[in-house]
């Protein structure tokens, strides 16, 4: 078909929703359908009734026969008369609609003049008739002319306007006229006098102009917006008044109220203006938003509330803010509280002391939105199957599901393990649907839930009978055993055994995260199991278990469920080809199982601070003469000892602060310390964050362990000076003087007072080339890449074989 999309230009131009609506129409239909469309627009001022009047005029007698069909959404453009002709409202002339009781005017116009009642008449006696619109405009341009007219007849927005204006959208919009009724949200189709009574019609939620967008940090709150009445900057700013968190309100747009606003704002630093902002800052500063709170006033639709989403945040919006309430879910996807400062600044304090609920919602809202995009919307409005319902194009096969049986939670990820597993499964959920099968303590909830798009965790606590076995065995071994005694304890809570049953049931492959839980798997399901090997188990048990019979027994164990793991396995997915070259030696493993899946960094969640803004933060802060070192990691025994050999820097170096970071802490708590270390335990990512962000180095003194360290790309990526032992930069192709300073445990101090005393250029340069090493090698998005092509070539070569 040919189609013709109708739309008013305004006068003056400016771009606004409706423009970037047409353009992503436009673009959908030529780049993605059989048929041809154009974009049909006519200057349409509408300062004053008599430049309305000859808009609506201009589009009436507009022929566009030479099209098949004609698509228009907004006042005058539906005027247009065609055979074959699509309404897709976006609204009508809302001053003289819904809005207009706001002026206090009557809502028909009184006169005693002849003419002008004569035509009033007319038109009551023509509702619906097109036939009646060339006398209309005739006897309406004498009164343009006419000397006896009352000064207030022509008054814009008046109530002569306001009947003229419903009688020409009552012609265009008339069921004779009209093949087909679709609004842009529901908001549009509740108003009073918008569509003709008893008519049909069809919602289709259009998608933003922004192509792509992306989850970062929670840094902030975000709205965008014109600044003007309509969409009620001013009420947010109002609310920041009561909002008790230090948390930033970043405000994006222009308009004729931001003097007002500015002026309103005071001098609360937490309230920053942007000004304009493009489309590639704008999918930024959402992505490291914590949520979009947008308050307009009866808003048709709001594509602030659907980007917001599709960044994965929470929207926090009014009760009378209008189409935002359709995708607003109090307590799922954000929060819908009256207009009201105080109601706002509340749910505001809310989601900043809950940032972990905060971020389920804004995961909850993305998956509510990822349905709306201009594939969908084309094909219901042409009448066409909708990708949605049938299979699509892209993706003729059903997407495969993958089980992850796990010894330990993963959401919120706040360790190295945890961190791995969350970033690695969620970049391959956008090729795979994935259910992590996790345990928890005892004294945890249960949760079900999805933590990223296409991928779920299943989280089971362990019964009260398997907890206190696992701490019996504890407390005769000395160290943590959750995962070693996990083979024999596993069947002891039978609700993770039925959780894992449950999903196997319908995944594809089941994949061990560690070997702990592989009796677990061939106890529910018969389906293939790949293994992901995060270190070589039983090297890094014997630097962990007593040298005693109980510890020769659970290392025994280990050896032989890791055994058993490499020789089930038919994909065994590793972090180094150190540790593969260790799993063939040790156990025999056929090296043509295994695939590399390095550690990696989630570069969009990292904020990377160069030097000087380092030290321009501390100059900031008055903490420019001190000089602190950090040291991140989990309760894992490689980190343990790195703690203990700090504890020994740092009475060497009484002058340097030493911050340690992570689960690993909990292991000292009792035990004494320099005075010169602190320990801030497991963490949230916006605490490690800021503290990333004011250290001057990062230590890595680990001397024993397999796998790679995940703490040093962290470290890479945040822009920090790094001093490294070998063992701590093995496997991640680390140049000693290029990326970091490598030095064996005995010259740390010296490395460290060398850090403290080097000019910023040579450190500069250092940092920089770590990032782009970083950057180059071992983002999660390009490992998932590869890992997604390794896979389906392994896939290939076992159908080959029948044995998949």
């Amino acid at each position: 078909m040919q189609i013709a999309i109708v739309a008013p230009s305004p006068v003056p131009f400016c771009i606004g929703g409706a423009e970037n609506l047409w353009w992503g129409l436009l673009e959908s239909i030529n780049q993605y359908t059989p048929h041809q469309a154009d974009l049909i627009k006519l200057p349409s001022p509408e300062r004053d009734f008599w430049e309305l009047i000859d808009s609506y005029r201009s589009f009436s007698e507009l022929d566009l026969t030479h099209f098949d069909l004609v698509i228009s959404g907004k006042y005058p453009g539906w005027m247009v008369h065609h055979p074959n002709h699509i309404c897709y409202m976006l609204h009508r002339l809302r001053g003289l609609y819904d809005t207009y009781h706001f002026t206090r005017y009557s809502e028909i116009y009184s006169s005693e003049n002849h003419d002008i009642t004569a035509l009033q008449k007319f038109i009551r006696g023509n509702q619906g008739n097109r036939n009646a619109l060339k006398e209309f405009f005739e006897r309406l341009e004498q009164l343009r002319f006419s000397p006896n007219c009352p000064k207030d007849a022509f008054q814009f927005p008046g109530p002569l306007i306001r009947e003229f204006i419903h009688f020409l959208d009552g012609i265009g919009l008339a069921p004779n006229a009209i093949k087909k009724y679709t609004a842009i949200a529901k908001n549009v189709v509740n108003r009073q006098n918008y569509f003709p009574s008893e008519s049909f019609v069809e919602v289709i939620y259009p998608p933003s102009h922004i192509k792509s967008f992306r989850r970062g940090s929670n840094n902030y709150l975000f709205t965008v917006g014109r600044l003007d009445n309509a969409k009620r900057i001013s009420l947010l700013i109002q609310a920041m008044k009561y909002v008790k968190t230090n948390i930033q309100l970043k405000i994006a747009g222009t308009g004729p109220d931001a003097d007002y606003l500015k002026k309103l704002a005071g001098e609360d630093e937490r309230i920053v203006f942007l000004g304009f902002v493009n489309d590639q800052e704008i999918t930024s500063i959402y992505a490291d938003a914590l949520a979009v709170p947008y308050v307009p006033y009866d808003e048709d639709y709001g594509l602030v509330t659907i980007e917001a989403m599709m960044s994965g945040k929470p929207v926090l919006t009014t009760t009378d803010a209008g189409g935002p309430n359709e995708f607003v879910i109090n307590g799922e996807t954000g929060y819908s509280v009256p207009p009201d400062p105080q109601a706002l600044a509340e749910r505001i304090d809310y989601l900043c002391e809950h940032r972990d609920e905060a971020q389920q919602m804004g995961l909850a809202g993305r998956k509510l939105v990822k349905v709306i995009n201009w594939e969908n919307a084309v094909a219901r409005l042409l009448g066409e199957s909708t990708p949605s319902t049938s299979t699509p194009i892209s993706d003729s096969k059903k997407r495969q599901k993958i089980t992850v049986a796990l010894t330990f939670p993963v959401f919120p990820p706040r360790g190295g393990g945890q961190s791995r597993v969350f970033h690695l499964y969620r970049n391959l959920a956008k090729q795979f649907d994935i259910e992590l099968v996790t345990f928890t303590n005892a004294d945890q909830d249960t949760f079900r839930g999805e933590i990223a798009p296409n991928l779920y965790e299943t989280r089971i606590p362990k019964s009260k009978q398997h907890q206190e076995q696992e701490w019996l065995i504890e407390q005769k071994v000395g160290v943590p055993v959750t995962d070693v005694v996990m083979p024999q304890l596993y069947h002891l809570t039978p609700a993770y055994v039925e959780a894992l049953r449950a999903s196997a049931k319908s995944s594809d492959f089941i994949i061990a995260c560690h070997p702990y839980l592989l009796p677990a798997i061939q106890a529910v399901s018969n389906k293939p199991i790949w293994y992901e090997a995060q270190d070589v188990e039983v090297e890094l048990k014997k630097g962990i278990l007593p040298n005693n019979v109980i510890g020769h027994e659970l290392l025994e164990l280990t050896r032989k469920v890791e055994e058993e793991c490499c020789r089930l396995s038919q994909v065994i997915m590793v972090c180094s080809s150190d540790d593969a070259k260790a799993l063939h030696e040790i156990y025999g493993t056929d090296l043509s199982k295994i695939i590399e899946v390095p550690n990696g960094v989630d570069l969009e969640t990292v904020s990377y601070i160069d030097i000087e803004k380092r030290h321009l933060k501390k100059k900031e802060l008055n903490i420019v003469g001190s000089f602190t070192a950090i040291f991140l990691g989990s309760w894992h025994n490689p980190n343990l000892e790195a703690v203990r050999h700090i504890f020994k820097m740092a009475q060497e170096l009484p002058q340097i602060n030493f911050l340690i970071i992570g689960s690993v802490g909990l292991a000292f708590r009792d035990e004494p310390r320099p005075a010169n270390v602190g320990f801030m335990g497991a963490v949230d990512e916006e605490t490690k964050d800021t503290a990333f962000k004011l250290v001057d180095v990062a230590l890595n003194p680990v001397t024993f362990g397999s796998g790679t360290n995940l703490k040093m790309l962290e470290y890479f990526a945040s822009g920090i000076p790094v001093i490294s032992t070998p063992i701590g930069a093995r496997g991640l192709g680390i140049e000693d003087g290029k990326h970091c300073i490598v030095v064996q445990l005995d010259k740390f101090s010296e490395a460290i007072a060398q850090i403290k005393h080097e000019d910023l250029a040579t450190q500069r340069s250092r940092v920089e080339a770590a990032k782009r090493h970083v950057q180059e090698n071992f983002d999660w998005q390009a490992i998932a890449q590869n890992c997604i092509q390794d896979i389906t070539r392994k896939c290939l070569d076992l159908k080959e074989k029948d044995q998949i």
